[in-house]
């Protein structure tokens, strides 16, 4: 596509201007047709400065668009068609209405939802260009007893991903992403069962991560930070999108999560920042209060409680009581 060729031109010059005449010539089209592509990547995201009698130049970004992502991901499964939105409620919503046209590995993004959805009905705060609102649906490999394995999969794949790419180790609380000890991400795990046989006909795994979020509203202000708060500055959301993918392919794909529990634990429980904490989880009308022992072969959290039993958990709200 002209535009697509557009910004390959522009990206080997980025930061110089290039003429449309230029342009014209080298892809062979005319004048208004570069000047429609122009306009097209700048409704993308694409941060393009156009100067009379200089031209175009790309400038620095973090534009987020199919194009874009494909390029600079290696999957096998996941990713052969990425649908990306400026605006959308919620990426688990629009993924749970459209899933019977979905594919097994599409992946949904957005930058901004409307209405984004944490655990257990909680909202998650999601605003313009700020941070990363993504899912990925799955409909081959998912086992009922195997689920909390793919969550902890994903967990595992986030915080890779901001090591590599930022540089910082951040830490999980069994179900959340933290770092500095303030929550800055998490996962939302949800799937189809069919009914007369209970299985699960399909995943859908949303990602929620705060990049770019220079402040937050009161009610979440004292509980959550965003990487470039703590980093005092921005992180490229297109370079961590990419490397998620990546790192998820590698770790839940063909059975991954499944066939390599035990290194995929053993490397997710030196993120675990719960080890020998007491913690209280809350699952509907239950709650539980004990000591974390460790994660148990299917991602179950095991707790030691007061009586001197273990309970094993695989879903709720977990909060660490420190007095």
């Amino acid at each position: 596509m002209t535009k697509y060729k557009i910004l390959d031109i522009l990206r080997k010059q980025k930061g110089e201007y290039i003429s449309g005449e230029f342009l014209r010539k080298e892809i062979g089209v005319s004048r208004t047709a570069i000047w429609k592509g122009i306009q097209s990547l700048k409704r993308k995201g694409y941060h393009i400065n156009g100067v009379n009698n200089k031209g175009y130049s790309l400038m620095e970004d973090d534009s987020i668009s199919e194009y874009e992502i494909k390029k600079n991901i290696n999957c096998e499964e996941i990713g052969k068609k990425i649908y990306c939105f400026e605006k959308i409620d919620s990426t688990n919503s629009y993924a749970k209405r459209e899933i019977e046209n979905l594919k097994h590995g599409d992946i949904i993004i957005a930058d901004e939802q409307s209405k984004g959805r944490g655990k257990l009905e909680s909202k998650f705060y999601s605003p313009k260009e700020s941070g990363i609102y993504m899912s990925i649906v799955l409909k081959k490999n998912i086992y009922s007893d195997s689920l909390k394995l793919l969550s902890l999969g994903t967990v595992l794949a986030i915080m890779k991903s901001i090591e590599k790419v930022v540089g910082i180790s951040p830490e999980t609380n069994w179900n959340e992403i933290y770092l500095k000890g303030k929550r800055i991400g998490g996962i939302l795990t949800e799937c189809n069962v069919e009914y007369e046989t209970s299985k699960i006909e399909n995943v859908i795994v949303g990602i929620g991560l705060n990049a770019n979020n220079s402040d937050f509203p009161n009610y979440i202000s004292k509980e959550v930070s965003s990487l470039k708060i703590i980093l005092g500055k921005e992180v490229n959301r297109r370079e961590l999108i990419c490397s998620i993918i990546n790192e998820f392919e590698k770790i839940n794909c063909k059975e991954n999560y499944i066939l390599n529990r035990k290194e995929m634990i053993s490397e997710y429980s030196k993120y675990l920042n719960i080890i020998n904490e007491k913690v209280e989880v809350k699952y509907r009308d239950r709650t539980i209060v004990g000591i974390v022992e460790k994660v148990n072969k299917n991602g179950g959290l095991v707790l030691l409680k007061k009586n001197g039993r273990k309970e094993i958990l695989y879903k709720g709200n977990l909060k660490i009581i420190t007095s």
